[in-house]
Formats: structure tokens, sequence, C-alpha cells
């Protein structure tokens, strides 16, 4: 994938990480909205599921950029990206099976 595409996702994640936040916010603390989100665990779970993936794609993506930055070496920064995705995506399903273990689905 090109690095502008790389990016492009990453600011996207920024906005989705505001407004999934925004959501789980209220769903905890509005009194009047929260009730609606929580009943539906489809809904709370979703949305739980894709800020999860939003912050770990925007938190590993920053860190591959510095590291990418220290190590500037082209071969390296493929074994970056590469370690970086794996360590997202097994830090993603650890992170959804609690999610779901929490939430009382499992």
């Amino acid at each position: 994938m090109r690095e502008s595409t790389v990016m492009f996702l990453h600011y996207i994640t920024a906005i989705l990480i505001a407004v999934t936040g925004l959501i789980h916010l209220l769903a905890n603390n509005e009194p009047t909205i929260g009730p609606l989100i929580k009943e539906n665990p489809v809904v709370y779970m979703g949305n739980m599921a894709i800020f999860l993936a939003a912050l770990l794609y925007h938190a590993f993506n920053g860190v591959r950029v510095i590291l990418i930055e220290l190590v500037p070496d082209p071969c390296w920064t493929k074994w970056i990206s590469w370690a970086v995705v794996i360590i997202g995506i097994a830090t993603y399903v650890v992170g959804l099976q609690v999610l779901l273990v929490a939430l009382g689905l499992v």
C-alpha cells in the first residue's frame, strides 16, 4: 500500500476515534441517550469494535512511522511494517475478546 494511502487512513481513523469516542462517552455518561445505546448490544459492541480498531490502527501506524524514521533502510521498512501489522492484528483479537467477555457476550 502506498504511504499516502496509509496516512489517509491514519487521518480517517482520527475522525473515527473522535466519533466513536463520543458515542462511547454518551453511552456511559448521558442519562437520556446512554440507555438507548447500551440496551442494544449490537450497536454498543459494534461501536466499541470500531473504536478499538481505529485506536489500534492510529497508534500502531504512529509507532511504525517513528520506527521507519529511526531506521530508514528499505529492507527494514518492510520488516517493520509487517511486524506492526502482525502485532496489531494480534492485539485487536485479544482486545475484541476482552470486550466480548466484559459485555457478557461470551
